[in-house]
């Protein structure tokens, strides 16, 4: 069969609504009902107490990949014979030695659900429940778009190319997969969300499949619109710690919160760009091109700050400019915090805040409004402030700061970079509040007394889950996670020194710092020379009806970087089979049926031509 003729006869089936869609899309509905959270489970009274095994979501995948006629499938197994908490999957379709070779990569694992065990910012529908709007345009549940969609997307390519060819995986036919235009390689990782930190070993442990691979296609990216396709040629990498604040002199002029705080806020500038210089600085300049070619994606700031979930007061932290945003979301270095004791995905929190405890007021309301005016004009980037008393007692004054810039907790790949982040402004805000020999800002140190031992004021922070629903932490602890999303240029080893370096260097006299790494990956970016670019370009323009575009992506997906260095130089295509709307990593998200489907249909036009430009 011709290779137009054969994507043609695959695109059929790979309509809305077709028997083939409908059987892919029972199988997103059975994995998005498994709980495959490689991190973070005891989220709310009732949860799982131990972490997800993977056997369930990978006996899933194995059956799947079994109906659609991949005969050789295993799960990795440890050498030692140790089981392993996060193995991958290969599973392969061999054709002929003579024929290149595509590898299929996409993640099983997924992120926590991020809301009580009532699933209110869900809708009141367990997250494991796949449900669909009203036009059956959009499913909804955890995992849906990151990364089952990828999932389904390969398997739903595989599937319609080998029933175009007359495959029937109940009497498998050799002659017939022999038709295929290449070998078919799968890797279905279930360690992604977590940071991938198990991959470069287990492919060392598998090195006869992975060798002699032509081509990587990694379907675990968000296109530029709904719809519309972009060929993704950069990712941020990431690193993360946790840093702990402890006093270390009794006679310290401010407790450990404030101290925690105070350290926070010299990641960034007073325009809220990255302070830590030795990352910042290795940033790769954008070319005159490629901010023309950000002009023309076809996306809006307001389309960009309604993703975030921006209030519409909350300012930019960037150039009011379509290219200045896709900047800082893609090609610059960001940094986000947040509360160490709060369970959270890779989200920047909307809301921030901390509970205030003055010992000993002359006045509370003359406090309490000078107060309110000081926050005000320490609040560059206009986010909501919302200063309430909890209670007046004897002169102890306890009010609850809570600033928010966003009216949902946002993808922090997605979006960070031209939004203010909450927690780190609320940093700012305390800076400047308590000075480093503990007096307090001028304006309302004269309406404080100094209690006969301890500082003037304490703080601790609060679990912010809306501005009307605030309570500390059970932990009183000065812990906070420190997020960088690294742009091309820079490497995760160095960055991971160099905030470090920051958080010591910077950290108030008088307090012990704690700083352990918990993730990281570095960042990527590739070159589009290679013959395989314009047929992937012209094949994504095949299977959405739209023409492509360059983009790139501010998220970080750990296995293209490590793959790179564990297997060679060999192209990798990293193509978005979800939209902006999607969602992904905050409650509600969602998976686009457009994309899905046009994901799939590029990937079949891809694969029927690749033999020729291979």
């Amino acid at each position: 069969m011709k290779p137009e003729q054969l994507a043609h006869t695959a695109h059929e089936q790979i309509q809305p609504g077709t028997g083939l869609v409908q059987e892919h899309l029972e199988v997103l509905k059975e994995m998005v009902g498994i709980d495959s959270r490689s991190f973070n489970v005891n989220e709310f009274p009732g949860d799982r107490q131990t972490p997800t095994d993977m056997k369930e979501i990978l006996q899933s995948a194995e059956n799947y990949l079994r109906r659609i006629g991949f005969s050789r499938i295993q799960v990795n197994q440890s050498p030692t014979g140790v089981e392993l908490p996060y193995p991958i999957l290969m599973a392969e379709i061999p054709v002929s030695k003579e024929k290149p070779t595509v590898l299929c990569y996409a993640h099983l694992d997924k992120q926590p659900y991020m809301d009580n065990e009532k699933f209110e910012k869900w809708g009141g529908v367990p997250p494991t429940k796949l449900r669909w709007n009203a036009e059956g345009t959009r499913a909804y549940g955890r995992g849906a778009a990151d990364d089952l969609s990828g999932v389904i997307s390969i398997g739903l390519t595989v599937d319609s190319i080998l029933k175009a060819l007359g495959f029937d995986a109940k009497n498998p036919s050799n002659e017939i997969l022999n038709k295929m235009p290449c070998n078919i390689k799968i890797i279905f990782e279930t360690e992604e969300e977590c940071g991938s930190h198990s991959l470069i070993e287990q492919i060392q442990q598998n090195r006869e499949f992975f060798n002699l691979i032509d081509c990587v296609i990694i379907t675990d990216v968000v296109n530029p619109a709904t719809g519309v396709p972009g060929l993704i040629t950069s990712l941020r990498g990431i690193i993360q710690v946790e840093a702990t604040v402890n006093p270390k002199d009794a006679k310290s002029p401010f407790d450990a919160q404030t101290a925690l705080y105070k350290m926070l806020a010299t990641l960034i500038h007073a325009d809220h760009s990255l302070a830590v210089s030795g990352i910042a600085d290795a940033d790769i300049p954008m070319t005159r091109e490629e901010i023309q070619g950000y002009e023309a994606v076809p996306t809006s700031i307001e389309q960009l700050k309604e993703t975030g979930g921006l209030l519409p007061q909350t300012k930019l932290t960037v150039a009011p400019a379509k290219s200045a945003v896709l900047k800082g979301q893609l090609r610059s270095s960001f940094v986000n915090s947040r509360p160490g004791h709060r369970v959270s995905g890779s989200v920047i929190f909307g809301c921030a805040g901390t509970r205030i405890t003055f010992h000993k007021s002359l006045d509370p309301g003359v406090l309490k409004d000078r107060l309110q005016r000081i926050l005000e004009s320490m609040n560059p980037f206009n986010l909501k402030i919302r200063l309430t008393e909890r209670s007046v007692n004897s002169g102890r004054v306890e009010l609850d700061l809570v600033v928010q810039a966003s009216e949902k907790d946002p993808h922090s790949g997605i979006n960070g970079g031209p939004f203010p982040v909450a927690e780190l402004q609320l940093a700012k805000m305390v800076d400047g509040l308590f000075h480093d020999d503990g007096s307090l800002h001028p304006e309302i140190d004269s309406e404080v007394q100094t209690p006969g031992d301890g500082p003037k004021a304490t703080l601790r922070a609060l679990h912010v889950d809306d501005p009307d629903r605030v309570w500390p932490f059970e932990d009183p602890s000065a812990k906070a996670l420190v997020e960088i999303r690294l742009a091309p240029g820079n490497r995760e080893d160095r960055a991971l020194e160099f905030l470090k370096s920051h958080l010591t260097e910077h950290v108030p006299g008088g307090f012990d710092l704690s700083v352990v790494p918990d993730k990281g990956a570095s960042p990527w970016m590739t070159e589009i020379t290679q013959p395989l670019f314009p047929l992937i370009l012209d094949s994504l323009e095949k299977g959405y009806g739209q023409k492509a575009c360059l983009y790139g992506c501010g998220g970080t997906i750990p296995f293209v970087p490590k793959l790179m260095d564990a297997l060679g130089n060999i192209p990798p295509l990293c193509l978005g089979p979800y939209d902006q709307e999607a969602r992904m990593h905050e409650p509600g998200e969602s998976m686009s049926l457009t994309d899905l489907l046009g994901c799939s249909r590029s990937i079949v036009h891809f694969l029927a031509h690749y033999k020729e430009v291979f």
